[in-house]
């Protein structure tokens, strides 16, 4: 395979990815619009189009991306959307997901400053879902879903509004559900309620990570043969990009939505420097204090 690159090519590509650009804004306001989520050509088309510009055979290329399906910011209880957006930029990250608690206007402002300022990255739009039994993510959805639902009920509202749903981190400690009054985790649910995906990976430093074996067994025992997804679950910043999902693909996050839905893709976790695992324990702790006296469903 001659996959090298061509100057001619390139300058080729880059006249018709500059139309793309100008044209970013403009689609995301046709999108944003829609009843159900569809993907701008800046998403589909300019961003790996970017990465291919120049490349000869580009029909024998299959692009690896990456992506971090499960984020907070401020319009919720994470940090600054800016930041975020800062270091998913620094991790190099293809997508990321901004999954709110029971909030979705935090996506779509996240998803509107990638396309006005040009950013190699796109937003999927979401929210995490308090359901009754669990907290679910909702993913590539264009409004909020109730809370308080059974997690079936939940997962039918989402596929009634075109998103995938994913089952957040189905085996958290149930010692936290019980501080904060909330159950945290789907657990044995993800073998009878019809999922799209289980968060196999949810970034945690430590012993913390038996609770992702725990999904991951399962899933394995009772050959649940959905997708998988890793997410740094990140409250701060600085974590964004500690847990990952992999895919395949030269269409963006549409080539992401595809995966998820035939199960294509695969979850990793990072390393923690010691500095950033004291960081970590030291908000969890913080969370949960708060969250015995104020009941806000979130430990981070």
């Amino acid at each position: 395979m001659n996959s090298i690159l061509d100057l001619e090519t390139y300058e080729k590509d880059f006249a018709e990815l500059e139309i793309l650009e100008r044209r970013a804004m403009e689609d995301l306001a046709r999108v944003a619009s829609l009843p159900q989520w569809e993907p701008t050509d800046y998403e589909r088309l300019y961003l790996p189009g970017l990465r291919l510009a120049g490349l000869g055979n580009r029909e024998d290329i299959i692009l690896q991306n990456t992506a971090d399906l499960h984020l907070h910011t401020q319009w919720s209880d994470g940090d600054d959307l800016d930041r975020v957006l800062e270091q998913a930029q620094r991790m190099r990250l293809d997508v990321i997901a901004i999954t709110d608690h029971n909030e979705i206007a935090g996506a779509f402002e996240a998803r509107r400053r990638v396309h006005e300022r040009k950013l190699p990255l796109a937003v999927v739009p979401g929210c995490e879902i308090s359901s009754s039994d669990g907290h679910i993510g909702a993913l590539f959805v264009m409004r909020v879903i109730p809370r308080g639902l059974p997690a079936a009920e939940t997962v039918r509202l989402i596929h009634e509004a075109g998103g995938i749903a994913v089952a957040h981190h189905p085996y958290s400690p149930k010692w936290i559900d019980k501080l904060v009054g909330e159950v945290l985790g789907c657990g044995d649910l993800i073998m009878e309620v019809p999922f799209d995906a289980v968060e196999c990976t949810n970034a945690v430093p430590g012993r913390g990570v038996k609770y992702n074996i725990e999904a991951v067994e399962a899933m394995r025992r009772k050959r649940i043969s959905v997708a998988v997804t890793g997410g740094s679950d990140a409250h701060l910043a600085e974590f964004v990009g500690k847990g990952r999902t992999y895919f395949a693909g030269n269409q963006g996050v549409l080539s992401l939505r595809l995966s998820l839905q035939l199960g294509f893709t695969s979850g990793a976790e990072g390393y923690w420097k010691t500095r950033e695992k004291i960081n970590y324990h030291g908000r969890l702790i913080k969370g949960i204090l708060s969250n015995v006296f104020h009941r806000e469903g979130s430990v981070n």
